[in-house]
């Protein structure tokens, strides 16, 4: 089509149509020549909304591109801190299941029934630990940049609920902990203002201030405080481990969802 407007106008110029007239012209001639010019006039508004429309076709095909780019720069961002992250767990759970392990053992001799008052002393005294600390801190900042951005919305569906489900799957299991280890902090404020412990070197405090504190223990309340806290870190660590192995299972398949994904825009 642009090509018949195109000899249109070239054909008017070659019959130097856009001068005037040597002599009168006959209304036949006038006829036509008003009904080419406005055919030429037609074209050329044709001419002006065919560029346009395709000047908006490749912007549109830039923005695209750009997108994609955005989308891919951010897909590998994602993939990088899944892969730290599962480095990390790979890391810290071997000790954390050794930990669980470690108090399950103690609550396991004092629920012996030749368990003593020397055994719940020995255990409170020089071997329980109640110090708690989150052995592991993730990196969420390419997920929080994808919804940021909004790119998370532009990717195919299948694998904004892979990404999706995976993250809230991780957050609802990291909220337990958070939620857990804030009442075991109260526990473990009232625990520590009464007790001594030798079981770390930052708690050495010497066997002055260990007698006193030691030899004349109310065994009583020194058996249910035992009992709570270490149930409580009981709890801290299987939600810690299952929000560990969650991740660290789960991760795998969603890296290699994003690598297909990757493959797939090369």
């Amino acid at each position: 089509m642009i090509k018949f407007f195109r000899h249109i106008r070239q054909r008017l110029i070659r019959e130097n149509r856009f001068s005037k007239p040597a002599s009168p012209a006959r209304p036949t001639d006038s006829s036509g020549r008003a009904g080419r010019y406005l055919l030429y006039a037609v074209g050329e508004i044709v001419l002006v909304v065919i560029g346009i429309l395709i000047a908006l076709q490749i912007n549109t095909w830039n923005e695209e591109r750009k997108t994609n780019a955005n989308l891919s720069k951010a897909l590998k961002a994602l993939k990088t801190d899944l892969a730290q992250d599962s480095l990390l767990i790979a890391a810290y759970l071997p000790e954390v299941t050794q930990q669980y392990q470690f108090n399950e053992s103690l609550r396991e001799r004092m629920a012996r029934p030749k368990a003593t008052v020397d055994t719940l002393l020995k255990i409170t005294r020089n071997e329980f630990n109640p110090n708690w600390n989150n052995p592991i801190f993730y990196n969420t900042n390419a997920y929080k940049s994808l919804n940021d951005t909004g790119l998370i919305d532009v990717m195919n569906d299948s694998l904004k609920t892979h990404i999706k489900d995976y993250y809230n799957g991780k957050f609802y299991r990291e909220g337990m902990v958070e939620s857990i280890t804030k009442d075991y902090r109260e526990k473990l404020a009232q625990y520590v203002n009464t007790y001594t412990f030798g079981s770390t070197d930052l708690h050495d405090q010497g066997r002055l201030i260990d007698s006193l504190v030691w030899d004349n223990v109310d065994l009583s309340h020194l058996a249910a405080s035992f009992q709570g806290i270490s149930n409580f870190k009981r709890i801290l660590f299987r939600l810690t481990r299952d929000e560990m192995e969650y991740s660290l299972h789960n991760s795998k398949g969603l890296i290699q969802h994003i690598d297909q994904n990757l493959d797939s825009d090369d």
